[in-house]
């Protein structure tokens, strides 16, 4: 049984701005004892929106840059200047402008791989080129988790987004991943997503469940169905995100529309 500690705010705003808080002050608490902090971070409307606060709040500059290093709990798998990848559209929202002024180094930022075949090749790749090459950069990003990780293996923070069908990082309903117990397998790639782009990279639950705080937060009330029904019970391979936990912390953070079915 997860843990799940539900928090509910009266607009999309004071979300975004209360999450960009909780954010910065735990990856400050977490410096002070430790060398080093490893986040998770998602897209969608709602991380992107997050993003945005986390970098307009005063409290990002109390936070040591240069210690932290961003990671994805998903991401769609196509050319890396494709406006669709989660990470450019966080480069532009937030943290493009703390590498630009030398306060987070650039390879603190573990970008999933994109797609790099050429036009003709993804144009005319068959459905076992897709798989393959989808499943290759799943691995090399595990590969880059496990040597950055060492014996820690876990994310300090990872935050996720819901989709309307009450889907999680690149898990849909009803994947056969989600039921997988697989504790080694940490990344996997994914050739059949129902949302647009088909291919995505996406961390397992079984990883996810390994990292230590885990933030589930949602707004508007397009949501609402599906954090009701994922708030209404765990592992439901018709709603991804009730799969969502943490070692030492579950938190959905929402705002009353997205609540309003609770």
């Amino acid at each position: 049984m997860i843990d799940r500690k539900v928090i509910i705010y009266p607009s999309a705003e004071v979300l975004q701005e209360a999450l960009a808080a909780r954010f910065l002050l735990k990856i400050s608490d977490r410096l002070a004892k430790h060398q080093r902090v490893d986040v998770a971070l998602t897209g969608g409307t709602d991380g992107i929106a997050l993003l945005r606060a986390v970098g307009e709040s005063p409290l990002s500059a109390a936070v040591d840059w240069s210690r932290v290093h961003l990671w994805w709990g998903d991401e769609r798998f196509v050319p890396a200047d494709d406006p669709d990848r989660n990470a450019l559209q966080a480069r532009e929202a937030w943290f493009g402008k703390l590498v630009e002024d030398g306060v987070m180094p650039e390879s603190h930022i573990h970008e999933m791989p994109a797609d790099d075949r050429d036009d003709e090749a993804r144009m005319t790749a068959t459905e076992d080129e897709n798989y393959d090459a989808v499943t290759q950069a799943a691995k090399a990003y595990e590969k880059e988790i496990v040597k950055a990780l060492g014996k820690k293996q876990a994310f300090d923070i990872a935050l996720f987004g819901v989709g309307p069908d009450g889907h999680f990082a690149s898990l849909f309903p009803n994947h056969p991943a989600l039921r997988s117990k697989d504790k080694k397998t940490r990344v996997i790639g994914i050739t059949d997503s129902p949302k647009m782009p088909p291919m995505r990279i996406s961390l397992t639950v079984p990883f996810i469940r390994s990292c230590r705080r885990v933030w589930v937060f949602a707004s508007t009330p397009r949501k609402a169905e599906a954090v009701g029904k994922a708030l209404a019970g765990t592992n439901n391979p018709q709603v991804p995100s009730s799969f969502a936990g943490g070692a030492k912390e579950t938190l959905w953070l929402l705002d009353k529309d997205s609540a309003a079915n609770l």
